[in-house]
């Protein structure tokens, strides 16, 4: 009988059970000489499960594969898409407390093997391709009543693309929306350098910090990003010297020197997301203007009580409290404004008595 039930736990993989929660996870992830994007996951999960689903995509942008004679486009374009997804080693253990990425997979007892139809067990794993740009990782390992870390480490093929002047990559991690309090994403590029043609651009959560990784030589060598509660995917861009991928017979070539124009597009990026930020800005100081109106109103309502004006005054507060839900701005004592026409209610009814 638990052969059958893992057999279609196998074939139609569920997103992870409700009753889970992951607590950490941390993306370690290496840019390789031959243009492949090394990644290594540890995903920390607590609760009762019999297996763990990840979804990982190798495109970043859309679900076509770039190839000769397309359309080169720099702003998030298709030629970005990564070849393939392999994976390298899948394995999972009952937590020790450890995040470390120096050791990151180097410390496991056993790796699981590839899911056999005619033999079903525990500590294996399958990989769905849909051959569209993702990929459904599914990890059998029963747990129940403690924290279990998930390792994955897997390859994006051809990640890297070539340009006349220096190599990209402009890569998305998608389906993080798992609630973490804190994701922790480390990239790291073949060679230390300090060259002016290397660039680092990352897109995330706006509450999330990236610093840039230097050795003792003061060199550069990738970027450190932590990201409270991800809402669902973290992009990162790098433009490089030709020579960091070296290897480079069989990335996407566009055949053009796009530094400029690359700059140029996460310039006016930046632009947009600094006006969105000011916008947001003045309407998080209207809100609490608002909201202190709306106290102070409740003495010129309940002075000129009218039911009319009662009830345009109940329909503003709910609208003031819908707005901090819906623009997720979370200041939760605005809902506690909703106290006032609930007060003027009582005393009025009191005072008919």
């Amino acid at each position: 009988m638990k052969k059958i039930i893992l057999l279609i736990l196998m074939m139609f993989p569920i997103i992870v059970n409700a009753d889970v929660k992951v607590t950490n996870h941390i993306i370690d992830s290496e840019i390789e000489i031959a243009g492949a994007l090394n990644v290594k996951e540890l995903i920390v999960v607590e609760g009762d499960t019999d297996h763990y689903t990840r979804t990982i995509n190798y495109y970043s942008f859309g679900e076509e594969h770039w190839d000769n004679g397309k359309l080169v486009d720099l702003n998030d374009g298709i030629i970005y898409n990564g070849q393939d997804i392999s994976i390298y080693s899948v394995s999972a253990y009952e937590f020790d407390g450890k995040l470390d990425f120096e050791t990151l997979g180097k410390n496991l007892d056993e790796y699981f093997t590839e899911f056999d139809i005619e033999n079903p067990k525990d500590k294996t794993y399958k990989l769905d391709d849909n051959k569209k740009g993702t990929a459904t990782l599914t990890i059998n390992y029963p747990t129940k009543g403690k924290k279990t870390a998930y390792f994955i480490n897997y390859i994006i093929g051809n990640a890297v693309i070539k340009h006349n002047d220096v190599k990209e990559i402009n890569y998305t991690f998608k389906n993080l929306n798992f609630k973490c309090p804190n994701t922790i994403l480390r990239v790291i590029i073949p060679y230390p350098t300090n060259d002016e043609l290397y660039h680092v651009w990352v897109h995330g959560n706006q509450s999330g910090e990236v610093k840039e990784i230097v050795n003792s030589s003061n060199q550069k060598v990738g970027i450190y990003c932590t990201f409270p509660k991800i809402k669902e995917s973290i992009n990162f861009r790098m433009t490089l010297a030709q020579e960091q991928v070296g290897i480079d017979m069989f990335l996407n070539n566009t055949g053009i020197d796009a530094l400029d124009k690359v700059i140029a597009i996460e310039d006016a990026k930046l632009a947009e997301t600094n006006r969105s930020n000011q916008i947001i800005n003045i309407m998080k100081y209207a809100l609490r203007i608002f909201g202190i109106i709306y106290i102070l109103a409740s003495f010129l309502v309940l002075n000129n009580y009218q039911k009319s004006l009662f009830i345009i005054y109940l329909i503003f507060g709910l609208f003031l409290c819908l707005f901090n839900f819906l623009f997720t701005f979370n200041y939760w004592y605005l809902y506690s404004i909703m106290i006032m026409p609930l007060l003027i209610f009582i005393f009025k009814k009191n005072a008919v008595k």
